[in-house]
């Protein structure tokens, strides 16, 4: 069942889970030497802002409705997550749902996923 569940978020996703270089995505420099990573980077920034309603350890009374297996507390939940991450917190900045994340960080988080995290998806 939780395959089903799975495999029915990843098909439902709409238009406003576009990949690198459809409209709506604006291209960001990548040269950062070291370029940003999910240890150097993405980890820390997933803990502060997402994993309060998005971890695999919470139960489904925990997640303040967040949909469960949107879980963004390993690599693995980041990669597979990486283009609906981007699309709520740059595109839309609907996530999270309080706002609070400074417009720097939002900006590392675009170059980390469009740098990193897409490249490696694409790959």
């Amino acid at each position: 069942m939780r395959r089903l569940v799975f495999i029915l978020a990843i098909v439902g996703c709409g238009p406003d889970d576009l990949a690198p270089g459809e409209e709506g995505i604006v291209p960001v420099d990548c040269d950062r030497d070291p370029p940003l990573s999910y240890d150097n980077f993405g980890a820390a920034f997933l803990q502060r802002n997402c994993t309060g309603c998005h971890s695999s350890e919470l139960s489904e009374g925990d997640r303040f409705g967040a949909p469960e297996l949107v879980d963004l507390d390993t690599l693995g939940g980041a990669d597979a997550w990486a283009y609906r991450i981007h699309a709520r917190t740059i595109l839309d900045g609907t996530m999270p749902p309080g706002g609070g994340i400074p417009e720097e960080d939002l900006a590392m988080l675009d170059e980390w996923l469009q740098c990193d995290v897409f490249e490696e998806i694409e790959s």
